[in-house]
């Protein structure tokens, strides 16, 4: 294997270092090889974790009313369909009045359809007899024409009515109660407000006998299973940064872990008074280890297309100025080379320049290898 030569800048420093077997063992090098895949670049940024606000709900009545019940605290974890509430709704009373009146006079009014429709058939068979004359029957039929329509009328009424009350108690009180250990019933004018899906109800804005409306938000529930972070991208990454790139995140709270997900949204405008934008990336948080308002680090992994040549991070070292790695070129001999990075990505740094593919590189340990190099280069005093 040839021996690549060093930087001529430098003549005092050589080519390269041989270890003794001792010293090879006791440093414990690490020997890879430079291997050739997809070119990534890493775009860091500060961010900040946030609700995902398709899964916030912030919870108002539907009617004006009084609370009756409250089931949960701040903090609670709820299923979907829980009750959370009841609310003593001053127009679901009225909403249902109008239901049980429309019942009534449908009732009515089928009773009379089938009193009128009793009588036009007995007149059809007394014609064939001639017991009752023609004009009869035909006003028979039309008392029965009369009839059906104001079937259908009430029918009309009595859906208009019961739509009403659905959209002002959207649990009905047979199955409102999704707590077992409740025991308030949701009878009368009392309606459920419930859970629209599972999670952690993050506050509580109301108190059991306040009067409300709903211009109120009385209760904030929040699914903390996927949280939005929001990275301040610099105006010059932004070209680098596609939706669906993938998103490394990082918390102060639990060092050496990373959090992944993607990039979901990328903002039309650059906020004027930052020059950045606010970069919406999608985070997976089954544990909930994530917390609203966490700062965040965040490196977003771009493609760029095409290949290069990517070396372990830590194989990199800087030498005279310029950033070495070392090569193993022999038994025991490792030699360095001079070499132009690109971008970081991932723990792993592209070689813009200088380095093929498959070359057998010193990873963990380079940094004894560089020590060992410039220790050549002192006299030796005995």
């Amino acid at each position: 294997m040839s021996v690549p030569a060093a930087v001529t800048a430098h003549p005092e420093l050589p080519a390269t270092i041989t270890l003794s077997e001792p010293k090879l063992a006791n440093l414990q090098l690490q020997i890879g090889q430079a291997k050739s895949g997809p070119l990534v670049r890493a775009v860091s940024a500060t961010g900040s974790v946030g609700y995902d606000q398709l899964h916030l709900a912030r919870i108002r009545p539907v009617a004006r009313g009084r609370i009756e019940a409250l089931d949960v605290n701040a903090g609670d974890r709820v299923v979907a369909g829980q009750r959370l509430a009841v609310l003593d709704s001053f127009d679901l009373s009225a909403a249902r009045s109008k239901v049980l009146s429309a019942e009534a006079a449908l009732s009515q009014v089928q009773a009379q359809l089938r009193a009128a429709s009793a009588a036009y058939d007995r007149a059809t068979n007394l014609i064939r007899n001639d017991l009752v004359t023609q004009a009869e029957v035909e006003a028979r039929r039309a008392t029965v024409a009369t009839m059906e329509a104001e079937l259908r009328t009430k029918q009309a009424e009595l859906q208009q009515y019961q739509e009403e009350e659905a959209r002002l108690l959207p649990m009905r009180a047979a199955t409102a109660d999704a707590n077992p250990s409740s025991a308030q019933p949701t009878l009368g004018s009392r309606g459920a407000i419930v859970a629209p899906f599972a999670g952690v109800v993050d506050s509580v804005s109301v108190a059991k006998g306040e009067i409300i409306d709903p211009a109120t938000s009385i209760l904030t529930v929040s699914d903390l299973s996927t949280v939005w972070v929001q990275a301040d991208v610099a105006e010059r990454d932004l070209g680098a940064v596609k939706v669906g790139d993938a998103v490394e995140v990082r918390v102060s709270a639990f060092p050496g872990r990373v959090f992944t997900g993607r990039v979901i949204y990328i903002p039309d405008q650059i906020e004027t008074t930052t020059g950045m934008a606010k970069v919406r990336c999608e985070i997976p948080n089954p544990d909930g280890a994530l917390r609203v308002n966490m700062f965040a680090s965040v490196t977003i992994l771009s493609p760029q297309g095409g290949d290069a040549v990517m070396v372990p991070s830590e194989s990199l070292q800087e030498v005279n100025g310029q950033s070495v790695v070392f090569i193993l070129t022999g038994d025991r001999q490792f030699a360095w080379r001079a070499v132009r990075t690109g971008p970081v990505a991932n723990g792993k740094t592209q070689i813009a320049s200088g380095l093929a593919a498959g070359t057998p590189v010193v990873g963990e340990g380079s940094y004894w290898l560089k020590a060992a190099l410039m220790q050549s280069t002192i006299p030796d005093q005995g």
